[in-house]
């Protein structure tokens, strides 16, 4: 929401180099968990995680100015 077009298009592909292939972090995560159902790696690690704090992370990466 508020981002012009260059801003999203910078994050979708943070986002896709992020998560594609075996380098990705989500492939490394679930390797090194080892149980359970991919949705419940998710729910705990969306618990652990500070969702604001990574967006701002990823902001400041990519240059983008905050509002």
């Amino acid at each position: 929401e508020g981002m012009c077009v260059e801003d999203r298009y910078k994050v979708l592909r943070f986002i896709e180099n992020l998560t594609m292939g075996v380098a990705s972090v989500s492939y490394r995560t679930e390797s090194m968990h080892g149980a359970g159902s991919p949705q419940a790696q998710r729910i705990m690690i969306s618990r652990q995680v500070d969702l604001e704090k990574k967006k701002n992370l990823v902001k400041k990466i990519l240059e983008i100015d905050s509002e």
